[in-house]
């Protein structure tokens, strides 16, 4: 006697994945730095130089005076001779005085006063062997300031630029599952 058997087919279901990669992207935009310098200042101030030139000596020198340089060269030469003045009378008196000496002093003395009437009067100075001008120079220096202004940064930042596009799968089928049932050796109705 035949068993009745119950016989099943079964088909596995297969599937399919449609893949679509992440995709990621950053981008860093450069930053500006914004560097300004700005320029030193450089003051210099050249102070006015002194120059003296002093002639006057010269021209006293070539006989070219002025009244006041006259005047103290006047006052000078008189002084010089009433001091001589002076001097010959004392020595004229100590020589009157010295009758013992049996001079005839009075005589001696008149023939040496007639002799100096004929050498002459008042002669200018002579002249000085150096030229007579004076130069003074005097030299002022340059007053330099610098005055340093620096530099000035400002920097500007900016954030990375970021894009991201996610993944996406996408399932299909390509074989679906199946169950066949079948009764095998019975005489029974396959109906079911």
């Amino acid at each position: 006697m035949q068993i009745p058997q119950l016989r099943m087919e079964s088909t596995f279901a297969q599937l399919g994945l449609n893949i679509n990669k992440p995709v990621q992207s950053i981008k860093q935009p450069q930053a500006e730095m914004n560097l300004s310098q700005t320029p030193a200042e450089l003051t210099i101030v050249q102070g006015k130089t002194k120059l003296q030139i002093d002639s006057s000596q010269a021209r006293a020198n070539i006989g070219i005076m002025t009244s006041m340089q006259f005047s103290d060269t006047n006052a000078a030469y008189g002084r010089e001779k009433w001091l001589q003045s002076i001097s010959e009378k004392s020595q004229e008196g100590d020589r009157l005085m010295r009758i013992y000496t049996k001079e005839n002093a009075i005589a001696q003395i008149g023939r040496e006063k007639g002799l100096r009437v004929l050498e002459g009067g008042y002669r200018p100075p002579s002249t000085s062997n150096d030229e007579g001008v004076d130069v003074s120079f005097q030299a002022v220096p340059a007053t330099i300031n610098v005055k340093r202004n620096g530099m000035s940064i400002h920097p500007v930042t900016r954030p990375p630029e970021l894009s991201y596009t996610p993944g996406k799968i996408e399932p299909y089928t390509i074989q679906y599952n199946s169950l066949k049932i079948s009764v095998v050796g019975s005489q029974l109705d396959k109906m079911m």
